[in-house]
């Protein structure tokens, strides 16, 4: 959504004297400056994140005590289970702990994947009692569990060891588990790091491998092969893509784009992907696939996808994930469309946007929310309400820590969970409209200014768009929260034509210093009029190659009249 804008936040300048002796662009060595990046050594270091630079997970708070039980398991040859979340981050966490087990020499783990539906989120009695009775005496949650403690002291109950690994807010005591891994919690040296589930459960499987290495055993897996699964899905849960994270997802790409896992690679074949994967393909392509089994069948087929190594069982499983998501896409859009009805007839809050409505497909609800925010660029809440609870989740943007907002209302909660960029939740109907009240007061207390100037990297020329300052731009991927596509600023474009297309969506030509640019699609918010002659844009430019050529792009994502 392209929105218009009155005033600007043009964070640089270009400036050749900054980051001297580096050999990159003026151009990009200024964007890098306004980024913080002022030390060639630091830009060298982001610019090329490697596994070297990764943090000893053993001090990782919980670790160790959970590698020392997993270990006394293994030799016992007890019968361990893992409990795990129905989407990409949980479905990726379960197959990195079975993989592992596996390739070690294990019997492979024991899954439960509940269901989203008619479970929901998070550990269950249900689920512990069914992997009781299949004779598992080690639990090891994944991507959940962390606020758990009535289902954790019921495991323990039935004589079950529980070691939780998780990434979401703990909301008070943890529960008293026999180890709880989660760089969220107090005492954590890992604390700020925003890890995703599998990012969590991948230093707990390194930390195991030293172990394991340290105690004589031999042929262990590399497990730099996983981190195609720790990529897909760190961008899949929207945590930040700076720090750790950035290292994941840029190896794990590599290994992805030159790895064999027949699962993957039959899903990229059925998607249509003819290149090299990219990170915004994790995120726009692959992962919704993935997300589609749990979201309106079962979680299990997209685990066996990951786990599988037969590639005719691949090909069948990706394209069964492909037919379940377009079945998904035709509820999310359903859901869409009433609830932009909803919108359109009701008064809207200046904070945060909340939809609710009889038996939405509970499966699409936080796709839904997120297109929400692209609309309307604030938080959304979506609820679905079943038998008068609506059950729901919540997306967030950028500066507003959509948890800690719940948190300051969670009186009118039944439950809720998450981090600041994406939340479940549940809540009596009869509460909606003052929970709606409510929480449009805290976030517009958090941001006192919604309509807030739009803020860009930096201020260029056309000259400064070259191919060489495209090809620098691509160094900077994976892109994503904490790490987002850079944003220019060009005033003045003279407008050459407009075309409208059915519907609704823009294609403008713009000229400047007789350069000619081409805009991409978009969709402009109701508010923009365009004027007729010239516009200042805010824009990220983009590069595509068509039939072996590549052709620049521009990607409007602010306008205002220009002189």
């Amino acid at each position: 959504m392209v929105t218009i804008s009155p005033q600007w936040v043009i964070k640089g300048h270009v400036d050749p004297a900054l980051l001297p002796g580096t050999k990159f662009s003026s151009t990009f060595r200024s964007l890098m400056w306004s980024r913080g990046i002022e030390d060639p050594d630091e830009l060298m270091s982001f610019l090329c994140p490697h596994l070297g630079q990764l943090r000893n997970p053993i001090a990782m708070k919980g670790i160790p005590r959970a590698c020392e039980r997993i270990v006394e398991a293994i030799k016992a040859e007890e019968t361990i289970g893992v409990f795990t979340d129905y989407d990409v981050d949980g479905v990726c966490s379960a197959a990195l702990l079975h993989r592992f087990l596996v390739q070690i020499g294990c019997r492979p783990p024991m899954i439960f994947i509940p269901d989203r539906i008619t479970e929901g989120y998070g550990l269950n009695m249900r689920g512990i009692k069914e992997l009781h009775d299949e004779g598992v005496t080690l639990l090891i949650t994944a991507d959940c569990g962390i606020t758990a403690r009535q289902e954790v002291a019921y495991a323990g109950s039935l004589g079950m060891s529980v070691i939780i690994t998780d990434h979401h807010e703990p909301n008070g005591l943890v529960p008293d588990a026999h180890s709880v891994i989660n760089p969220k919690q107090s005492g954590c040296m890992f604390k700020g790091e925003d890890l995703c589930g599998a990012g969590v459960v991948f230093h707990l499987i390194v930390a195991l491998r030293t172990l394991l290495r340290e105690l004589g055993w031999n042929n262990l897996p590399n497990l730099r092969d996983e981190l195609d699964l720790v990529a897909m899905a760190t961008v899949a849960d929207a945590v930040s893509l700076d720090g750790v994270n950035r290292i994941l997802v840029k190896e794990g790409l590599n290994v992805l784009n030159s790895s064999g896992r027949v699962g993957i690679s039959a899903l990229v074949k059925v998607s249509g992907i003819r290149k090299e994967v990219l990170s915004r393909d994790l995120g726009f392509i692959l992962s919704p696939r993935i997300n589609a089994a749990g979201r309106i069948a079962d979680a299990k087929k997209a685990f066996h996808l990951l786990t599988t190594q037969h590639e005719q069982e691949a090909i069948l499983l990706a394209t069964e994930l492909d037919k379940l998501n377009r079945l998904r896409q035709m509820h999310e859009q359903k859901v869409i469309e009433q609830a932009l009805n909803f919108l359109e007839e009701s008064h809207q809050l200046e904070g945060v946007t909340v939809v609710a409505h009889q038996d939405w497909h509970i499966g699409v609800l936080g796709i839904v929310a997120s297109r929400l925010v692209s609309l309307f660029s604030r938080p959304a809440i979506v609820l679905s309400i079943v038998k008068g609870v609506g059950i729901g989740s919540g997306r967030s943007i950028s500066g507003i820590d959509l948890h800690a907002s719940l948190s300051e209302v969670s009186d009118l909660l039944r439950e809720y969970g998450g981090h600041k960029m994406a939340v479940g939740l549940s809540i009596d109907e009869e509460n909606i409209a003052n929970f709606s009240l409510a929480l449009n007061e805290v976030i517009l207390r958090e941001s006192t200014d919604m309509a807030s100037p739009f803020e860009v990297d930096l201020q260029i020329s056309p000259l400064d768009l070259t191919p060489a300052l495209m090809d620098e731009l691509e160094l900077l991927s994976p892109f994503g929260e904490g790490n987002p596509e850079p944003v220019f600023y060009m005033p003045g474009m003279e407008i050459v034509s407009r075309r409208k297309d059915k519907s609704g969506m823009v294609k403008l030509i713009l000229r400047h210093s007789n350069r000619t640019f081409h805009t991409l699609r978009c969709s402009l918010d109701d508010k923009v009029s365009l004027p007729k002659t010239h516009l200042d844009v805010a824009f990220t430019p983009i590069k595509l190659r068509l039939n072996g050529h590549s052709y620049l792009y521009l990607a409007l994502k602010a306008v205002a009249p220009g002189s």
